[in-house]
């Protein structure tokens, strides 16, 4: 029986194999989501005028904001007296991972709005704060650190 007799060059075809098989790796398994901020962008950019810039123009002149408290029990918005939104909704978007997003409709209860804990993930949140009162569009935008 003839002894194998291993060279630097089967060193270097061993590694290369090894390299190769590691990058495949890396392709293959990585589990990334790549979930879309928007699956509707181009319409949403269309309607940035009147339903950004102007809400937000409409936010800053006014004297009292609502407020955003961050409490054991989630996220709570709390609503000046003056203000009596006749529809609205929170949009807290997570990111990359969309299947974290948490969307709700203000149902303003002692003129707040909770999103339960129990809804949100660890991690950073951008928040939009949507609301319509007496036919003006307002709008707040605020990063949130949930859960640290």
């Amino acid at each position: 029986m003839a002894k194998f007799n291993f060279t630097w060059g089967h060193g270097v075809i061993l590694a290369l194999v090894g390299f190769m098989a590691f990058i495949l790796s890396l392709i293959f398994l990585a589990d990334t989501p790549g979930d879309l901020v928007s699956e509707n962008y181009y319409e949403h950019s269309l309607n940035y005028q009147k339903e950004t810039i102007e809400a937000e123009k409409n936010t800053n002149t006014l004297v009292h904001k609502p407020e955003v408290r961050l409490q054991a029990n989630g996220i709570n918005i709390v609503f000046p007296k003056e203000i009596k939104p006749s529809e609205g909704s929170v949009l807290l978007i997570r990111g990359a991972y969309a299947k974290d997003d948490v969307k709700d409709t203000l149902h303003l209860r002692n003129q707040q709005q909770l999103i339960p804990a129990a809804k949100l993930q660890k991690g950073e949140y951008d928040m939009e704060l949507r609301w319509k009162n007496n036919g003006d569009f307002y709008l707040i935008k605020k990063r949130i650190e949930w859960g640290y």
